[in-house]
């Protein structure tokens, strides 16, 4: 066996102690936060801290810079300068919720009797332990996993929070899970990224979620990059989510979700029904095209040649021996570099590389349209016409033009202006039939209810059409707010007229909520007068005086047993009409009125009201 003390080091490893021994010295790394989402209300839960080296250091990517610091003896030391560095920084832009800290098993153990100390510190930097969560990576084996627990109980008895990183992957297990009993578990991205295309992905996190239940942890998804991917993991009901889809590590975050975030997670269930419309471009994959392609071989002259005899060639996408896009040939800069005096003298023969942009305009066949097209808005305006590459797994997939992309994005906001009502952002008339027609299909028992605003016109034509829409959006609020985001549907139909569709157990509590809510807070748009006399007076069509009560709300509701009760989406429409007639003609405050009449034979039962 050979000496491994005698083992010559290599340069390059040399040079990295080097680098990484200042890097230590002048604390020259970087800390990134990328927020953790709760999904279901649309708000930080709190954020990841992420170490990057110097830019222009070897040591930049995380990966090496630890694991040279392992290689060094040095790991501990780098991990606890990076948690305090994370702290302060924290601290410095005041970020709400928690702050998630990676460490190793190495520096966990090395706090085994530091408990006191270890406490002091975070008491000089004014950090709650609660706010901590201490997040145990899998990039390091754990040879010791008693000491290991015992350190994360010392911890835990200061108040710290304990989540386990990267499940599925490494090292990581689910006697550990056991083992450690985390506060948070985190899923690998490879369980996360494409679930709403892998059904056995689906029923891993099914799992994991069951699992989670039991012990009391709260499951965090991790690499979240495809809103379709966002869809499943809320239906399946993952709390908490991260990735590219709601934001990127940066190093200045924001406090707050970007609005457009914030209307996605909202209106989770009108997202859902944008993600398939018919015929509409949502992904890159449909924007490409398998077109010519040339390798880092090709002579300057081939590509000249190329270009001058197709006028209608705009780029030419350069790939690597695997198939793996290492640049791309643009067609103006190409003509216009070979018409420099000299050029093709000195490089007629030389390789095409010296022509290209090595740095082309890369998707993934999943990526959004929305997120594609944000990436173009800032870019060069050349790129309208020489467009992207379209990759899968890496590897080469096709080509697009932005123009086709820019066309893409307006044929959606058509679709979408169909699919979701553009006031309140709920799932207009197209997605409401799907999901009456779904149901009635699967045979299930629901109970679906009509709302309208009793006395909204006069309303409106009193106060004016800005306050008219400010009490549409009210109301969907209020819809919105007493359904079950797993359970429920909130359609709006259009104007003053809504739909809900309720598989909750507690359905008639829902209704009642939507009853007093409604009545609580539409007091809010009327003057103190017209408040005071519980209306407002206002000429009819014959032009004489007429007294209008407070608008209230009224519901007609039908009772879904399944077992091919109705037909159709359509039939069910129509037999809420005469329930939603009789609640209007009562008077009082906001009310419903149930039909309970039906089929005598039913399938299954509804559910129970409360």
């Amino acid at each position: 066996m050979p000496d491994q003390a005698n083992k010559p080091v290599s340069p390059r490893h040399d040079l990295l102690a080097l680098q990484l021994s200042n890097l230590i010295s002048q604390q020259s790394f970087d800390i990134h936060f990328q927020p953790l989402v709760d999904v279901h209300r649309a708000g930080i839960l709190g954020y990841e801290a992420l170490t990057r080296g110097p830019a222009d250091s070897p040591l930049h990517s995380p990966l090496v810079l630890f694991d040279a610091a392992a290689r060094q003896g040095r790991l501990v030391e780098l991990e606890r300068l990076v948690v305090r560095k994370a702290l302060r920084r924290f601290r410095e832009l005041a970020l709400p919720g928690q702050i998630f800290l990676n460490l190793t098993a190495d520096t966990l153990l090395a706090a085994e009797g530091r408990v006191e100390q270890i406490a002091q510190e975070f008491a000089e930097l004014d950090m709650p332990p609660s706010r901590i969560v201490i997040e145990l990576t899998e990039t390091r084996p754990i040879l010791e996993p008693e000491r290991l627990s015992a350190s994360l109980e010392g911890l835990r008895a200061l108040g710290f929070v304990v989540a386990l990183d990267d499940l599925g992957e490494g090292f990581a297990s689910l006697k550990r899970w056991m083992d450690i009993r985390p506060d948070f578990v985190k899923i690998d991205r490879h369980f996360i990224d494409g679930i709403s295309q892998e059904p056995l992905k689906q029923q891993f996190v099914r799992s994991i979620l069951e699992m989670a239940a039991s012990s009391g942890c709260t499951v965090i998804a991790e690499g979240l990059e495809q809103n379709g991917d966002l869809n499943v993991l809320r239906e399946l009901g993952v709390p908490v989510c991260q990735g590219y889809l709601l934001a990127r590590p940066t190093s200045t975050p924001r406090a707050t979700l970007r609005a457009e975030i914030t209307t996605l997670l909202r209106d989770g269930s009108a997202a859902r029904s944008l993600t398939g419309l018919p015929g509409a471009i949502t992904q890159a994959a449909q924007l490409s095209q398998r077109g010519h392609t040339v390798s880092a071989r090709i002579d300057c002259q081939s590509v000249v040649e190329m270009f001058t005899s197709d006028e209608q060639l705009y780029a030419l996408p350069v790939l690597d021996a695997d198939n793996r896009p290492i640049g791309i040939l643009r067609s103006l800069q190409v003509l216009k570099r070979s018409a420099e005096r000299f050029f093709m003298d000195i490089h007629r023969k030389h390789s095409c590389s010296v022509l290209m942009d090595p740095q082309p305009l890369l998707f993934d066949v999943s990526t959004s349209l929305r997120a594609m097209s944000e990436t173009i808005a800032n870019l060069d305006d050349r790129l309208m016409v020489d467009g992207f590459i379209v990759t899968k797994n890496g590897q080469y997939f096709g080509s697009g033009r932005t123009s086709d992309l820019l066309k893409a994005v307006s044929d959606l906001q058509v679709h979408s202006a169909r699919y979701a009502n553009p006031l309140t952002l709920l799932p207009g008339n197209v997605p409401i039939d799907n999901q009456l027609d779904g149901l009635l299909a699967e045979g299930r028992p629901f109970v679906v209810a009509m709302w309208d605003i009793d006395n909204f016109k006069p309303f409106n034509d009193s106060y004016g059409y800005r306050a008219g829409d400010e009490m549409i959006k009210f109301t969907a609020a209020v819809l919105t707010q007493a359904a079950d985001a797993e359970l429920d549907f909130v359609g709006h139909i259009g104007g003053d007229d809504f739909l809900m569709v309720l598989g909750s157990a507690n359905w008639q509590e829902r209704l009642q909520q939507v009853c007093e809510a409604f009545d609580a807070g539409v007091r809010r748009f009327f003057s103190d007068e017209h408040q005071q006399r519980g209306g407002y007076t206002t000429l009819n069509r014959q032009n004489q005086p007429s007294f209008n009560p407070l608008p209230t709300f009224s519901a007609g509701v039908v009772l879904v047993r399944g077992g091919g009760c109705f037909e159709s989406s359509q039939a069910l429409s129509a037999a809420l009409i005469e329930p939603k007639r009789v609640a209007k003609s009562r008077s009082g405050g906001s009310r419903f009125f149930i039909d309970r009449r039906g089929p005598e034979a039913v399938d299954q039962p509804l559910p129970a009201a409360a």
